[in-house]
């Protein structure tokens, strides 16, 4: 009169079989891999935006300073010609300079990152000219207030208008890294 009780075996025993627990590895290496690479990019990002902004800062900095120098000076002691610095030759900032923080591209001749860049004709850093082609720069354009264009003239120290762009160009941790600056300082 008793009951009896049978249990079968599914054939199946507790906990994990070898490639349950392969696949579970690797789906967990594969998450930590990918969060990695984020991070990795998110420092990348981080670093280009501090350099970008050393970059930005620096060009800016280098306009205020164009921009606090007596207007008929400025585009001398800015500019790439060294024989017209208003206090002498070799006197003047010129049109390179140091960022601090950012190194110069490979290859960049003076080893700066910093330039500044007038509406010249190719190879006559000293002269300004109202005819060269440059849309970023709104030129050509009349630089002196007289109603025309004259590509004859050197404006270097007759200009109401002096278009400029100041350009940093690096290479950092995150790579190469470009910030430019145009705009147009008048003295009317």
């Amino acid at each position: 009169g008793g009951l009896r009780t049978t249990t079968r075996s599914s054939g199946r025993q507790a906990g994990f079989t070898m490639l349950e627990l392969a696949v579970a590895i690797t789906v967990f290496v594969l998450g930590a891999l990918a969060y990695a690479q984020t991070m990795i990019s998110l420092e990348r990002a981080q670093v280009r935006t501090r350099e970008a902004g050393r970059a930005t800062q620096a060009a800016r900095a280098v306009l205020e300073r164009i921009h606090a120098e007596a207007f008929p000076e400025a585009f001398r002691r800015y500019n790439g010609e060294v024989a017209d610095d208003p206090g002498g030759a070799g006197t003047a900032p010129g049109n390179h300079f140091a960022v601090d923080g950012l190194s110069a591209r490979p290859g960049d001749v003076d080893g700066l990152a910093g330039e500044v860049i007038f509406p010249t004709p190719p190879n006559q850093p000293g002269r300004l000219s109202e005819a060269v082609v440059d849309p970023a720069l709104g030129m050509p354009r009349d630089l002196n207030g007289d109603g025309g264009v004259n590509a004859a003239e050197n404006y270097a120290t007759d200009y109401r208008i002096l278009p400029v762009r100041v350009r940093i160009a690096w290479t950092g941790v995150a790579g190469p890294g470009l910030v430019e600056i145009n705009t147009m300082l008048g003295n009317w």
